[in-house]
């Protein structure tokens, strides 16, 4: 700070510096001028009839000019100039003098130039890469700037409703930003204005999740990111398990949230099992089947599954679980799973059945048919969000009245998401750890509801790649769900804020504590008592906000707002309205139009085929002739149903699946693909098949 006073101090003297040459050099070519260039009393020039300041100085000291009007004259015009010309200079010393006041508290404005050196501000007419948070006034050449924040660091925007969030940050962004990114998108504004400019001009693949769209919607599956048959099984299934039996908002967990999570850990890795033997991924669909059977009772049910068969070759889980974990379970039958049947079963009758009462309840949402229906496939996997050979845009649609209902299946989303792209920091190499970065858009964020590993890992997201804009309406929104000494805020070293509504009283004091204080010059006047015209005058430094709770309530209405970046002085921006920039109007729907969502999916032939091997070799020992060619029946058509809503390319298929497990020939290939019928809304028709 020192080092810049100082060097302001010196630019000032050294323009004062200049000024007065000018002023000077002036006045000698006036009086040069009015001399004739007469040698003998002005010299030679610099060049051409061109006189440096000298000859001002000369005639000043050492001539009488007042004896002679003109040059009197010349004088005063000059030094008028002179004045005319410092006065700014002197006033911005004065100011600079009252703002080296700091004695308590030194708060002040950033300058241009400070947010320019980090980085904050675009050039003139043009946009960077990054999050728009507002703009610039214009400057003296009518050029407008741009706050655009292209940090590895998150954002917080506090904005109420109506306020302009989405036309002046959110879609603006959505238009500018360049790598993936993760949309929470309240009604498909977003996606309907920005979808097809990113799809076309950026070549990124679009994804639209939209969990009660009867048409043009991915599905997600959560139990598709299980990794089954690895050591992480466990693990992955008891972070969906936890999620589920969440009794929220800062509740502790009873004796019915922790039985009901056990239970749900050994469902899901049986539905699992379950289906791969059909080639399929489980689904929550299939466990409210399990526990709600109309052909058995479910005291049969968790009997037969201590005895299910889930593998043939069954050597994996040897490396998997111990032998006290793998002792008295029957051969084949996962031993997490059996032993979740006998927990249950063991349990009195009144308290198996409050136990399977949580969770059905948990499992409500997904007896809906739509919300069956759209998670019943895996049409993606999350880590092609930031893996994918383009960058991905993620649209989770969701109309304001289903959050309540849908905030259960999108906090599985946003744990899943972090979890999968986040996992434990490898600082053994520098290079990135994804192809692409990622940003996490989370408008009205509080609706999620508390996810507590989110609040955790924007301590480390940042490292690999991604960047979280949190929105919310108010700062009591975030206490409330994650209390009032949450991280959140924390570890956001952005911070935006829009004028507060008149009822919230806690976000201007917030605002006010943030902006901190500044040190003013009072002045006292006191009078003497009985003494006319005597008085004293004294002054102090006191302390003031430099915006009062007031003051942000109402000089920040309208069309500003406050942007706080750590480490550098706050300042007050314009907000943007995106339909009134040409170079955002030329970006949205009405040039590209609103896209088909894309597919993608993580069975590839190979996952398929290994499925299918393992199927049929565990199983073809115990088959007669027509079985035989039963199952062969079978296994095609499934297979060829995985190929079409796959939209595997030839190239991408080395060998097929028969009997005797030969390799296919060219011909075969063909003959199998010329049977194929492809939906032609799953594929862009601008790629070969």
């Amino acid at each position: 700070m020192f080092k810049e006073k100082t060097k302001e101090k010196i630019i000032v003297f050294l323009i004062l510096t200049l000024i007065i040459l000018f002023s000077a050099s002036l006045g000698s070519n006036q009086i040069a001028k009015f001399l004739k260039y007469n040698p003998k009393y002005v010299g030679k020039p610099i060049f051409k009839n061109f006189y440096g300041p000298y000859l001002y100085f000369k005639f000043l000291f050492f001539k009488v000019s007042s004896k002679n009007p003109i040059l009197n004259n010349i004088y005063l015009v000059n030094t008028a100039i002179f004045c005319l010309l410092s006065i700014p200079i002197l006033l911005y010393m004065a100011k600079t003098c009252d703002n080296d006041l700091d004695t308590h508290g030194s708060a002040r404005w950033a300058t241009v130039l400070e947010w320019e050196r980090a980085g904050l501000i675009s050039p003139p007419g043009k946009f960077t890469d990054g999050v728009i948070l507002g703009i610039l006034k214009q400057n003296l050449f009518g050029k407008v700037r741009y706050i655009i924040e292209n940090l590895k660091t998150h954002i917080a925007l506090i904005a109420p409703s109506r306020a302009g969030k989405g036309t002046g940050v959110i879609i603006p962004t959505l238009l500018n930003w360049l790598g993936s990114v993760f949309v929470l998108d309240m009604k498909g504004e977003n996606y309907q204005i920005t979808a097809g400019y990113r799809k076309h001009v950026l070549k990124q693949t679009i994804l639209k999740f939209k969990p009660y769209g009867l048409e043009d919607s991915i599905s997600y599956n959560p139990l598709a990111e299980v990794r089954i048959g690895t050591p992480y099984e466990v693990k992955d299934a008891t972070i969906i398990a936890d999620i589920l039996t969440d009794p929220g908002e800062g509740k502790k967990r009873d004796h019915w949230d922790m039985s009901a999570t056990a239970l749900f850990i050994g469902l899901i890795l049986h539905v699992l099992y379950m289906r791969k033997k059909e080639g399929k991924i489980g689904t929550f669909g299939d466990i409210v089947d399990f526990l709600t059977s109309t052909d058995k009772t479910l005291e049969e049910n968790f009997i037969e599954l201590m005895e299910y068969k889930h593998l043939e070759d069954y050597s994996v889980w040897n490396e998997i679980y111990d032998n006290s974990q793998m002792k008295g379970i029957n051969p084949g039958t996962h031993p997490v799973v059996a032993r979740t049947a006998a927990e249950i079963l063991n349990k009195d009758e009144r308290e198996r059945a409050s136990v399977i009462s949580t969770v059905m309840a948990k499992l409500s949402l997904f007896k809906d048919p739509i919300i069956r229906k759209n998670t019943s496939r895996a049409d993606f996997r999350i880590k092609d969000l930031m893996d994918y050979k383009t960058p991905v845009s993620f649209y989770i649609v969701v109309e304001a009245e289903q959050m309540d209902t849908l905030s259960l299946l999108l906090r599985i989303l946003v744990t899943q998401t972090i979890g999968i792209l986040a996992p434990e920091m490898d600082f053994s190499s520098n290079k990135p750890v994804h192809k692409h970065r990622m940003l996490f858009l989370m408008d009205e964020f509080p609706a999620f509801g508390t996810i507590p590993l989110f609040e955790k890992a924007l301590a480390y997201i940042a490292g690999y790649g991604m960047k979280a804009l949190i929105i919310a309406q108010a700062l009591n929104q975030i206490k409330k769900n994650y209390g009032d000494r949450n991280s959140v805020f924390d570890n956001c070293a952005t911070t935006v804020f829009y004028s507060p509504t008149p009822l919230d009283t806690e976000t201007p004091k917030q605002i006010s504590e943030m902006l901190g204080d500044k040190t003013i010059k009072v002045k006292n006047k006191s009078y003497k008592a009985f003494q006319i015209g005597s008085s004293n005058i004294s002054e102090s430094n006191q302390a003031r906000r430099l915006l009062t709770p007031e003051e942000v309530r109402n000089k920040v209405a309208g069309k500003w707002n406050i942007i706080s970046v750590t480490g550098l002085y706050p300042r007050i921006g314009v907000k943007l309205e995106y339909f009134k920039e040409k170079y955002f109007a030329s970006k949205t729907n009405e040039v590209y139009g609103i896209p088909k969502t894309d597919y993608l999916t993580d069975e590839t032939f190979s996952d398929i085929k290994t499925t299918i091997d393992t199927t049929v070799k565990t199983t073809i020992d115990f088959m007669n002739e027509e079985e035989e060619n039963e199952l062969d029946e079978r296994i095609r058509e499934e297979f060829l149903e995985n190929i079409e809503s796959e939209n595997i390319e030839l190239d991408d298929i080395d060998e097929d699946y028969n009997i005797e497990n030969n390799e296919v020939t060219e011909e075969e290939k063909e003959e199998m693909l010329d049977t194929l019928y492809i939906d032609e809304g799953l594929i862009d028709p601008e790629e070969d098949f």
